[in-house]
């Protein structure tokens, strides 16, 4: 009878050429941590970790989803605020492969009302989650949150997650006291709980919010970090916060590299080409601007005549049209609908018989959560 010999390691390390192993046989390699759980692609939950795409433009005033695409930025009561794309030509995070971060700019200083409030959100679709291999009613299964973060002002910042689905819970963290105009790299290990619903759906299934600035109105001295517990009251976002960032006028905050991942370890930042990104934005957003798009034909008589349109990403959910025409020619009454989540129609009045023109200098379809 042969005999089989098992070399048992308990509470110590082993290490192999560039390969390590922890007493929690969580693996590295050549100092990369490799995941904890879920699969060793297509690891990152969020799309446009990165801020590389922005469809909608590079600045904008407007509150809401701006400029780099599927992060928005709210803004509300006193002050005015600028949000941006912009890029980064050196430093370490240019040496890590990252080319731009979001920035919101305290455009005007707020007069720091119970009600001001600053947030860059991402809003997770549901199916997403549901479906990534988090057990989310667990206490031992996890998801890791990282990003890399800088301000100008130099104070504790806090954010939080919200689920949506059931009865809605909230997660507040510290993101400390970062060093004025310094990178930092956040990263949050969140575990599950009992308590969350996450649907197996295209609804939104979970908020991230990062907050510059949050009011009186929505703080609570007394609210406890890193634990979920029950989104109700107007008060019980996170705990209270200086007002140091919002009282500035031109300060600015920074942000990219965001990552939401399944496991208990933070993996180095999954980059991928633009053009995945850019098709996994269009799911949401579509924007076509600068490109001329012809409806035209010839009119039998005066009345509606239509030209049918291929969306270029089917959508998350039959999308909102907006459109802006620039030419037109024997035609009146330009219009935009959309038949499901990959077709839509573009129509015209011809005035008379004839040759009848519409030229399109740019539409939009919107799907976002």
């Amino acid at each position: 009878m042969s005999t089989i010999k098992v070399n048992r390691i308990e509470n110590t390390s082993t290490t192999d050429g560039g390969v390590s192993i922890d007493v929690d046989g969580h693996v590295t390699i050549d100092g990369q941590q490799m995941p904890t759980a879920g699969p060793l692609s297509n690891r990152n939950l969020i799309i446009n970790g990165a801020m590389t795409v922005a469809q909608r433009g590079t600045s904008s005033t407007a509150t809401g989803y701006g400029s780099v695409d599927r992060f928005a930025v709210s803004h509300g009561a006193s002050g005015t605020r600028t949000q941006s794309q912009e890029s980064l030509t050196s430093g370490n995070l240019f040496n890590l492969g990252f080319r731009n971060f979001l920035r919101i700019t305290n455009t005007t200083a707020g007069s720091n009302a119970a009600t001001d409030y600053v947030l860059c959100i991402y809003n997770v679709e549901a199916q997403d989650l549901a479906q990534s291999g988090w057990n989310y009613l667990s206490s031992s299964s996890y998801l890791t949150l990282t990003f890399w973060v800088r301000a100008s002002v130099s104070m504790e910042y806090f954010g939080y997650l919200r689920s949506d689905d059931g009865t809605s819970q909230v997660y507040p963290f510290s993101l400390g006291t970062l060093t004025a105009n310094t990178w930092t790299k956040i990263t949050k290990t969140i575990p599950g709980d009992s308590s969350l619903t996450i649907n197996n759906d295209n609804g939104r299934g979970m908020q991230i919010l990062i907050n510059p600035v949050l009011g009186t109105n929505y703080t609570d001295p007394t609210r406890t970090v890193e634990t979920w517990a029950p989104y109700g009251a107007a008060t019980d976002r996170t705990p209270e916060q200086s007002n140091s960032w919002n009282a500035t006028t031109g300060a600015t905050f920074d942000i990219t590299g965001v990552q939401l991942e399944v496991g208990s370890k933070a993996t180095p930042f999954e980059h991928e080409s633009y053009g995945q990104t850019l098709a996994k934005c269009q799911r949401y957003y579509q924007g076509n601007s600068g490109i001329s798009y012809i409806v035209e034909g010839n009119a039998a008589g005066a009345g509606a005549y239509t030209q049918n349109g291929k969306i270029i990403t089917p959508m998350r959910d039959t999308p909102i049209p907006t459109l802006t025409t620039s030419l037109t020619s024997n035609a009146t009454s330009p219009g935009l609908s959309v038949q499901s989540k990959d077709f839509i129609v573009f129509s015209v009045r011809a005035a008379a018989a004839g040759r009848y023109y519409m030229q399109v200098s740019a539409y939009t379809l919107n799907a976002e959560l």
